[in-house]
Formats: structure tokens, C-alpha cells, sequence
């Protein structure tokens, strides 16, 4: 599983686009309450990781979706992922 939209990098005074950057849960940390996704944003599939960000999610233990596809099924949920596309 993995996204791809457009990533915007701070660098000092100003940003960085990278266009179809390709985004994965690289880890997931937590209790059987609440996860943290770890998400790396790369220049392409197996590219330079340009950007690593963290993301808390509530976690259904009896859900039918395991825990990483609780995850991308909450980053498509968040605003920045609005116009994230499956890949």
C-alpha cells in the first residue's frame, strides 16, 4: 500500500514541491488504544526519503483491517491527504 500526491519540503525561507511523491507507513508504534503511523515521503518509489512525519490514529482491535491499512484508510481521512491517490 502506498499514496502519491505533491509534497512541499521547508527549506529555510521557502518550499520545495516534489510532484507524485510516493508516501508509505514506514512503522507503526502504540497500544491497543491509540497507533502512531510513521509516514516517509520519497521522490519516487525506492527514491530519497524527502520528508518523515508521524501520525496518531485510534486502532479498532476488532476491526477487520489491520493495523497499517487502519492507517492509510486514516491518512486519506486527514486534509494533507486530501488529493492522495492509491498507487
Amino acid at each position: 500500500m502506498a499514496l502519491k500526491m505533491n509534497v512541499s519540503v521547508p527549506v529555510v525561507t521557502q518550499s520545495v514541491m516534489f510532484e507524485d511523491a510516493y508516501c508509505t507507513a514506514a512503522s507503526i508504534v502504540g497500544s491497543k488504544d491509540s497507533m502512531s503511523v510513521n509516514v516517509e515521503m520519497r521522490t519516487e518509489r525506492g527514491g530519497d526519503v524527502i520528508l518523515m512525519r508521524s501520525y496518531a490514529f485510534q486502532y479498532d482491535l476488532a476491526g477487520a483491517n489491520n493495523a497499517f491499512r487502519q492507517a492509510y484508510l486514516h491518512l486519506k481521512t486527514l486534509p494533507e491527504f486530501a488529493n492522495a491517490v492509491d498507487c
